[in-house]
């Protein structure tokens, strides 16, 4: 990832104008996957921490409630991945609120 919003709790911020290039998973699961958008799910392991990771995008926001605007992508799964979460997670786990809920701006 270039711009990566991981917990879910960043808010209030602007992402403006940038670009995300020459993205790369940190393996091969996709490229060894045969094409297309369909995978296998992946859970956390020893060797894969984020199971985000085999789909590495430009763009990985967990909450939307940022300025994001004039920004552009490529390469990697996805240009932008928008994960939706039901509670923050890493270090604000602990937080009372729920990312995927909360309204853009």
């Amino acid at each position: 990832y270039c711009y990566y919003l991981e917990d879910g709790v960043e808010e209030d911020n602007e992402i403006s104008f940038n670009l995300a290039a020459h993205i790369h998973p940190v393996s091969n699961i996709i490229a060894n996957a045969g094409g297309g958008q369909q995978i296998n799910p992946f859970s956390q392991s020893r060797d894969l921490i984020l199971p985000a990771d085999v789909t590495a995008s430009g763009f990985y926001l967990t909450n939307l409630r940022n300025d994001i605007f004039g920004n552009a992508a490529s390469g990697g799964w996805a240009g932008f991945a928008m994960p939706m979460l039901n509670s923050p997670i890493g270090a604000h786990k602990d937080a009372n609120m729920r990312p995927g809920n909360r309204l853009t701006k």
